[in-house]
């Protein structure tokens, strides 16, 4: 039974990931047009994200990982804060 839970774990957390790069996606034309609550919530959905990642790589031991989720997630969210330039 405990296989089942760290399978749908691992679903449920890759699911995220691609949800949360998704999200990134979505907004990267659209990004500067939005509410500041808006802003706030996609950039704290991404930076949880990653830092949990990161967090259960370390925590395991795989420091190197850790480091490249903490990168993936500061180059994430300064492509949203890139002005588009027209």
């Amino acid at each position: 039974m405990d296989t089942i839970f760290v399978v749908l774990h691992i679903l449920f957390g890759l699911g995220s990931f691609i949800g949360s790069l998704l999200l990134v996606w979505g907004f990267k034309e659209t990004f500067q047009t939005l509410t500041a609550i808006q802003k706030s919530g996609i950039i704290l959905t991404v930076i949880s994200l990653f830092a949990t990642i990161a967090v259960t790589m370390f925590s395991k031991g795989n420091v190197l990982l850790a480091i490249l989720f903490v990168l993936l997630g500061g180059i994430t969210c300064a492509a949203l804060g890139k002005k588009k330039t027209a």
